[in-house]
């Protein structure tokens, strides 16, 4: 069995508190089906609004006025 030393500088606190202002916290990053549903989403609204311009174009009506 050994023995294991540590030196009092390896856990100054003010090192440790320097290294914790500095590290960025990590980005959560979002989870396959959220993805999935966020392109999902993203397509249709695309869909919808080129459908919204042709009916535009092709009516001459704009419903938003």
């Amino acid at each position: 069995m050994g023995a294991v030393t540590f030196s009092t500088d390896s856990f100054s606190t003010a090192t440790t508190a320097e290294a914790a202002a500095a590290a960025k916290p990590a980005e959560a990053r979002k989870g396959v089906f959220k993805r999935i549903f966020d392109a999902i989403v993203a397509a249709r609204t695309a869909e919808a609004e080129r459908d919204f311009i042709t009916y535009m174009q092709r009516t001459g009506f704009d419903p938003r006025k």
